[in-house]
């Protein structure tokens, strides 16, 4: 989107609808589909000495659960707002958005930076979920293993041989 195009004046706007189509993402070593079921809505505000670009949207993350891997569906709002200045004079690159290059927008790589901000440390099927058994790899949530408890006095064992630097 070129915002010179919308030949905006001091205090005007303009919003739009884009549907797009997100790449998975690669989160802690696994791949989440993403969906943006109603699209990417972007609206531009033209204020003193630029732009103000808002992008927002509801995405759904498909992937496994961070704890027991079964299918997870997430969803998510976002909303991720960037200042755009008409003259690059008197500003330093590194506040300036990588999305936004002389007035065009990358709506797709904005909308993807939007969601992956959104989405939790850990994506998890429930708070309260159990995870899988570290032995025998049985699912936690669907009742207890015969598995032994892990020895306290092992797991001590190797912290004790840790020295912390001075």
């Amino acid at each position: 989107m070129d915002l010179d195009d919308l030949a905006l004046r001091g205090g005007e706007d303009f919003e739009r609808n884009y549907p797009l189509e997100l790449a998975p993402v690669v989160l802690g070593g696994q791949t989440y589909q993403v969906l943006l079921p109603g699209g990417v809505d972007v609206s531009v505000h033209r204020a003193a000495g630029g732009y103000l670009v808002t992008v927002s949207a509801a995405a759904n993350f498909y992937g496994p659960c961070s704890r027991c891997l079964r299918e997870v569906v997430l969803r998510v709002t976002t909303e991720e707002e960037e200042f755009v200045p008409t003259s690059k004079e008197g500003w330093d690159e590194a506040e300036l958005s990588p999305f936004i290059q002389d007035h065009v927008v990358d709506v797709s790589g904005l909308a993807r930076e939007a969601v992956v901000l959104a989405v939790p440390d850990r994506i998890l099927c429930a708070e309260e979920c159990r995870g899988l058994c570290p032995i025998c790899g049985k699912d936690l949530n669907q009742g207890g293993c015969e598995c032994p408890p892990p020895d306290v006095d092992e797991r001590w064992s190797v912290l004790k041989d840790i020295t912390l630097d001075e």
